[in-house]
């Protein structure tokens, strides 16, 4: 009846207000997995040696990637960290026989003769169900391995005094290693971080190593250290 149906929004309204008092909803926990990252030079490259280590950030429900890189500064072998120069995807995927899992992680950036440019990719195979902490567990990839491509173009600018400054092309290729790190896993999620504020546990871990943030002085390396010249004018 007519007169009956505007009844029903209201004792909707009040059986989700029972329920809510009930059963509270819980704060959305975000999962996040720590693979520690290490870099290994391979093959040619000019003015490329300055990757170190790091952490990749998986975050296990969105499967975005963030990252936080240690670096050699070419000019005064600072080892300092960045954030931001590894951003990606992680996948799983089923290998043609059906018979093993992989997980993947790649990133990508740039192109062009003008700008930086990134690829990076590692994989690994999963089946390990691990507890990553907060009584969670999730069937993971102990070791990805992979390849880092990168480059930069040389340019160089002259100030008002006619000095020219140069900043130095790079390119190489290096092997990556990305380890999964159970300690650093488990207080992340046992302490119910997201993947921003991991990346600031993080900071933390490698400061008590002594390293320190991105320099920024020049030179300012940004995703990758490009070592400066200031010769006299001509």
């Amino acid at each position: 009846m007519k007169g009956d149906s505007s009844i029903f929004p209201v004792m909707k309204k009040l059986l989700c207000l029972a329920m809510s008092a009930a059963f509270p909803i819980l704060a959305a926990r975000a999962e996040v997995l720590i693979y520690d990252l290490s870099f290994n030079t391979t093959g040619p490259s000019v003015n490329y040696s300055f990757l170190q280590g790091g952490y990749l950030v998986v975050d296990a429900d969105s499967n975005a990637v963030s990252s936080i890189v240690t670096q050699t500064d070419p000019v005064t072998d600072l080892l300092y960290y960045t954030t931001g120069v590894l951003s990606g995807t992680y996948m799983e995927m089923v290998s043609e026989g059906g018979n093993q899992e992989y997980a993947v992680i790649n990133s990508a950036s740039g192109s062009g003769a003008t700008a930086d440019t990134l690829a990076f990719q590692v994989l690994g195979k999963t089946g390990d169900n691990v507890e990553i902490g907060d009584g969670n567990s999730l069937s993971i990839a102990r070791k990805l391995q992979g390849y880092l491509f990168a480059s930069a173009p040389e340019s160089s600018s002259t100030d008002t005094n006619n000095i020219t400054t140069i900043t130095f092309g790079f390119a190489g290729t290096s092997k990556v290693a990305a380890k999964y790190q159970p300690g650093l896993t488990r207080e992340a999620n046992d302490k119910r971080l997201d993947a921003s504020t991991t990346i600031n546990l993080l900071t933390e871990v490698l400061a008590n190593r002594g390293v320190v943030p991105q320099p920024t002085a020049s030179p300012s390396p940004g995703a990758s250290p490009s070592p400066t010249a200031t010769p006299p004018a001509g």
